[in-house]
């Protein structure tokens, strides 16, 4: 059978694809896991410079598979997407790594994200769609609850507490208006050309200076305001210090000419 996720790294791109489209791409127990591991190492891996994630056959993610739930129900407790160890789902795990990866992740939204696909999606630094995109979750028909965190950061407490009790999958336009998909293209068929096309943009550009950002974004996060400016002007002190592509950055704007970055 072929791997439930696939790699690919060419050009510091690492596309990292869910391939379980008979089941839209949900989420078992060893597709979480190696969903996990490849994000993780991606994450770590210093060739790696951008991250996009991407399902197979039209799909995104459709959440928890369907048959590894039934088998949950059942008793059989091991047939779950979460650590045997800790009990943690790995989609959770997967939205910690995604957030603290020192680099940019773009997510390749085709075809449904629901559930833990809407959060693994909203995990991502950027999210591309097309006509047939649809996001959201059906937890609260079942009267389970879930997508109250990384939803919310991209929405706002309010939006994202309607998605979620109405139980309705949001349309890709309106995705597009609140802020839940950052770029829409005209077809389906581009959506993965263009996260490609943007991650290979991010990827020779100024990495590490993007990977202070991300570490900013998430210090400041509900920090007082005076609090959050100070920190900011921290961390732009640090990427004097620490970035060495911001002097060339500089120096090409002062030169009149496009910066050759490393990711250093």
């Amino acid at each position: 059978m072929p791997a439930p996720v696939q790699l690919d790294c060419q050009d510091g791109v690492l596309t990292v694809t869910l391939n379980r489209p008979e089941s839209g791409n949900g989420l078992d127990f060893e597709t979480g896991k190696a969903l996990l591991a490849a994000v993780a190492d991606g994450a770590a891996d210093q060739r790696v410079r951008a991250m996009v994630l991407r399902g197979s056959g039209g799909f995104f993610c459709s959440g928890d598979d369907l048959d590894s739930l039934r088998k949950y129900a059942d008793g059989d407790v091991a047939a779950a997407p979460a650590s045997a160890d800790t009990a943690d789902a790995f989609y959770v795990r997967l939205c910690e790594e995604i957030v603290l990866a020192p680099k940019p992740v773009l997510a390749a939204v085709t075809g449904v994200a629901i559930g833990p696909g809407t959060e693994i999606a909203c995990a991502a630094d950027l999210r591309i769609g097309g006509p047939g995109s649809r996001i959201g979750c059906g937890l609260i028909r079942v009267g389970h609850v879930g997508i109250g965190a990384m939803l919310r950061r991209v929405v706002g407490p309010a939006r994202a507490t309607e998605i979620f009790l109405s139980g309705r999958l949001v349309g890709a336009d309106e995705a597009h208006r609140i802020g839940l998909l950052d770029r829409l293209v005209p077809e389906d068929g581009q959506v993965v050309d263009e996260a490609l096309r943007l991650a290979h943009d991010l990827a020779h550009g100024p990495t590490k200076a993007i990977a202070l950002y991300k570490e900013l974004r998430e210090r400041s996060v509900e920090q007082p305001v005076l609090s959050a400016l100070r920190m900011q002007d921290r961390f732009h002190r640090r990427s004097h210090a620490e970035v060495a592509d911001s002097g060339e950055g500089l120096r090409a704007l002062l030169q009149g000419r496009k910066p050759h970055f490393t990711g250093h």
